[in-house]
């Protein structure tokens, strides 16, 4: 709630007789002493998105029709099977429930395409233009380990879904009804079912749960079993069965719940025994397995991995008579892991984060869903791998935390974690995934980084550790020319005013333990550097930003114990402040002051450059996490927005207000780290990481609040009633209006504060309505009612007195902001 009205000293001035009325108006300014933190939402449409690779974790090929299905950034992507350059991407245009999906699985006869995401199942008919999803299952916790939740029998066409909050749905398409299941004796929903696999042609469906398999048997009566630890399972909560019945073998793959380690791979032979195999060695624990896929013909399976810690990841080929391994990926292999020779994959190398395989059924090669593209893959025993790739979709990648807009293009340029990509922010189809273009691919940060910094008059765009020329279109590697190398994380990049030095900061891996930084001066015209560490054991010290005084050579340099002044002539250190840890995170110059945020409350505060004294932002105690990323300033609308790991902040500097917009209100994540300004479009692009969000300043929903005072319902003599509204885009106009069931008349200021006097003797005994209400500069209206009573018993009849208006000694200044729409 907002603080109470305090009515300051004021004066009383005559004004125009036309206002005569029993209403007299006073201005005053509000007093906020509440410590009470309350943000209302702003609606999720305040933010666009662009993504990068979602993680191929859906994936299906229709060979006969020459196309593979698999997800895409917030929605469906088709492939061409022969070109994996021709993609097409639908997002909601098709009418999915959710663009977020989890599964795909295939109906390759009847030409339909089963969608699933963590809420529920779509269908699509593939081969009926133009495509249209129908919802299928919804308001279902479907799956959220990443398990192939959906399995369609290849003999009946039945589609058989596992949940984990509902337990199991089996659907007829021929029928388009839902079957009823109760005589295969399903396990109850509590159980939390994660995986199937079904193939009535051979009598079995498995169901894996978080407490063991479940095996129905149709050749006998539908008889049911558990398959757990008791018959030689490493663990019961299994995410993955694959049944092979021409090699007499199912898989199964378990994890150590809390821990969420794989137990490697477990076989059950149809003799009903069970053989684990977790092809590791040493202290590396069993590699993580998203989905593997057998070639029975050559005898040979393939397991695909994601990164997890302390085990390999990526591809591994096995034998399936004997389940011995062959080889493995050389991307994702770790010294001293399991002894396999490995496989590097040309003229493209096997990537090392994998999530989903399928064989190809006409020409034999494996297609694979990576954490960034489709791969394609045609391998020969032991080593030899001829490689395909689909283009990216999206961004690089969704730790996309830097961006830089170039006035001279147009484009906005974005440095993610692995790679540089450039987005017209004008054009109509600017969220499609294929309208990214990549700059500089494969190139990622090293340790993490993911700075970057634009010059826009040289038109050179710093990339982590590298250069890329917009105009010549080539690529220097920085580190051939810095001593970069040294340093495990490049913090920021950014450059003085007349774009003539780069300044590098270097620290800590994402803020690790021990530091490893220095500020590293470049001055790119004369190929110079200079090395600057404060007097410090670099390994102590962690540079996580500059900016340069725009009124002398002086750089403000925030590390992670103090700020500190810089002479950008001398090369010499002039104070510092702070200490304890401060761990300076942000700088923005902010009217003649530095803003600087910190990793401790207060977490934002104002250098004073004069007096080099430093004041607390007041509303610092309403940023909800103490990590500050970035300050921006946008000086043509007064406007400051402190990106934090809580959201996004904007500051209204002239009404004073203050919002929050976090992952309600659309932002992706609340892991925010970049803001910029685009003129172009008026939006502010954040930087996340969650992929990019495109932040439309100028929507608002939420309408003014309003405080009032009153006092009692029956009103006799003269009634003073207090009045504040705020809004973050400004108050327009506050309104009182007195009407009764034939009569109305309304008084109204420009100013957020008011004390409307009632003079009750101008007015007839009897009930009335008081109705205020209060209009934003988006012309949204919020309002009070009341129902009085006035009653002039006990009071003197007194002559109809002129509108008074009285304005504070202390006058406010009414400033119009700019307008804002209303979406």
């Amino acid at each position: 709630m907002k603080g109470k009205i305090t009515v300051l000293c004021v004066l009383t001035l005559l004004v125009f007789s036309s206002f005569l009325s029993g209403i007299n108006i006073t201005n005053a300014i509000i007093d906020d002493t509440s410590n009470q933190i309350q943000f209302e939402q702003n609606g999720d449409d305040a933010f666009e998105h662009i993504y990068g690779p979602p993680g191929h974790v859906g994936l299906a090929v229709s060979e006969e029709d020459n196309l593979i299905f698999t997800n895409a950034p917030e929605g469906l992507a088709l492939i061409q099977r022969d070109d994996l350059s021709n993609q097409t991407v639908y997002t909601d245009e098709i009418g999915l429930t959710d663009v977020q999906i989890q599964n795909l699985e295939i109906d390759k006869d009847l030409k339909l395409l089963y969608i699933g995401s963590v809420q529920g199942v779509d269908i699509l008919n593939y081969s009926q233009k133009p495509l249209s999803a129908t919802p299928l299952l919804t308001g279902v916790a479907t799956n959220f380990e990443l398990g192939d939740f959906i399995d369609v029998d290849p003999v009946n066409h039945l589609v058989w879904i596992v949940t984990q909050s509902n337990g199991l749905y089996v659907y007829d398409p021929i029928k388009d009804t839902f079957a009823d299941i109760s005589g295969y004796n399903p396990p109850a929903p509590s159980v939390k079912m994660l995986t199937v696999d079904v193939n009535s042609s051979e009598g079995f469906a498995f169901i894996g749960t978080s407490v063991g398999v479940y095996k129905i048997d149709f050749s006998d009566n539908d008889t049911q079993e558990w398959i757990t630890t008791s018959e030689g399972l490493i663990h019961d909560y299994t995410k993955l069965v694959k049944y092979y019945p021409s090699l007499g073998m199912t898989f199964i793959v378990t994890y150590d719940e809390p821990t969420s380690i794989c137990d490697g791979l477990s076989v059950l032979f149809d003799n009903g025994t069970i053989m684990t195999f977790n092809y590791t060695q040493g202290t590396y624990y069993s590699r993580a397995i998203l989905d593997l896929v057998c070639d029975p013909v050559n005898e040979l399976g393939f397991i695909v991995s994601p990164y997890t810690t302390n085990a390999e990841s990526g591809l591994l080929v096995f034998n399936t008579n004997t389940m011995v391994g062959i080889a493995k990926s050389l991307y994702g292999s770790l010294l001293g892991g399991y002894p396999l020779p490995t496989v590097t994959g040309s003229p493209y190398p096997i990537e090392s984060m994998l999530a989903t395989i399928r064989l190809d059924s006409i020409d034999g090669k494996l297609i694979i869903g990576t954490v960034q593209r489709i791969q394609k893959m045609d391998y020969t025993p032991p080593t030899t791998a001829i490689t395909e790739n689909s283009p990216i979709l999206g961004l690089l990648h969704n730790m996309a935390t830097d961006v830089n807009y170039n006035p001279t293009d147009g484009y906005v340029y974005v440095s993610t974690l692995l790679g540089l990509d450039r987005v017209d922010p004008t054009a109509l189809d600017r969220l499609n995934p294929l309208s990214v273009e990549h700059l500089i691919e494969g190139i990622g940060g090293a340790g993490g980084d993911t700075a970057g910094e634009l010059l826009v008059n040289a038109q050179k765009m710093y990339h982590h550790r590298y250069m890329y020329d917009i105009v010549t279109t080539t690529i220097t590697n920085m580190e051939s020319i810095l001593p970069l190398s040294e340093y495990r994380y490049v913090r920021d990049i950014s450059s003085s005013y007349n774009e003539s030095l780069i300044f590098y900061s270097t620290a800590a891996q994402n803020a690790g333990i021990g530091g490893n930084g220095s500020l590293v001066i470049y001055n790119w015209n004369l190929g110079t550097y200079h090395v600057e560490n404060f007097a410090t054991d670099k390994t102590l010290l962690e540079v996580n930003g500059v900016v340069q005084d725009p009124n002398r050579d002086v750089l403000y340099v925030g590390t992670n114990d103090y700020l500190i002044l810089y002479n950008l002539t001398t090369l010499t250190e002039i104070s510092r402040f702070g200490g304890g840890l401060w761990d300076v995170s942000s700088l923005e110059w902010i009217n003649s002051q530095l803003w600087f945020g910190l990793d401790q409350y207060p977490n934002v505060r104002i250098f004073n450059p004069i007096t080099e004294t430093i004041a607390n932002f007041g509303k610092s105690s309403e940023i909800l996490y103490p990590s500050i990323n970035d300050i921006y300033y946008l000086e043509a609308e007064k406007e400051i927005y402190i990106v934090a790991n809580s959201g996004l902040y904007a500051y209204n500097y002239t009404s004073g207000e203050m919002k929050y917009e976090s992952e309600a209100e659309g932002l992706s994540t609340l892991f925010v780290k970049r803001a910029l300004y685009v003129p172009s479009t008026g939006e502010v692009w954040i930087g996340s990481f969650q992929g990019i969000n495109i932040y439309d300043r100028t929507y608002d929903i939420i309408v003014p609040e309003i405080i009032a005072d009153i006092g009692a319902l029956t009103l006799s003599g003269v009634r003073n009633i207090d009045v504040s509204a705020s809004d973050y885009a400004g108050i327009k106009e506050l309104k009182l209006t007195l009407k009764n069931s034939s009569w109305s008349d309304s008084w109204s200021t420009n100013s957020p504060v008011a004390i409307f006097a009632i003079i009750s003797t101008n007015y007839e005994n009897g009930a009335y309505q008081i109705i205020i209400s209060a209009t934003d500069w988006n012309d949204l209206v919020a309002g009070l009612a009341y129902d009085i009573t006035i009653d002039n018993a006990v009071v003197n009849e007194f002559s109809k007195l002129i509108l008074l208006i009285t304005i504070p000694i202390i006058a406010i200044p009414v400033t119009l902001i700019k307008k804002r729409r209303k979406a």
